[in-house]
């Protein structure tokens, strides 16, 4: 399923390539950066925006099967970050893997748990809040 088809992002601030798997509280995306894509250094601010935009790929996907619905969210926002860790800057031209999962949801807030990995190796973790 296309990623266009599920959160209202486009080039170039669609950073997900494809929405890998998804469930009622869990889903994977992947996502890759080349060189010149960002200026130096804001590489690893994306992985935040990764990680919501798989959340809320997650979110249209779930929505597109629950009802017949378009998919794509028309609003949203990433409200909070809430203790996200860089371990390291995300390798250029390499497949990033973006799993998520939902913690906790109140209305239309929802906490998010969020890992970003390359070849099995953690890079990023954390948690959001977005409101969706």
């Amino acid at each position: 399923m296309s990623v266009e088809s599920l959160i209202p992002h486009r080039a170039p601030m669609c950073f997900i390539e494809e929405l890998a798997s998804c469930d009622d509280k869990t889903a994977s995306a992947t996502a890759h950066f080349e060189a010149g894509h960002f200026a130096e250094g804001a590489l690893e601010f994306a992985l935040v925006e990764c990680a919501a935009q798989s959340a809320a790929a997650a979110l249209g996907h779930r929505a597109k099967h629950a009802g017949g619905q378009s998919g794509a969210a028309a609003h949203g926002m990433l409200a909070a970050v809430n203790s996200f860790q860089i371990q390291s800057p995300p390798p250029l031209g390499k497949k990033l893997l973006i799993e998520v999962y939902e913690v906790r949801r109140f209305g239309p807030m929802m906490l998010i748990s969020a890992i970003v990995s390359c070849a099995g190796q953690k890079i990023a973790c954390g948690q959001l809040t977005l409101y969706a």
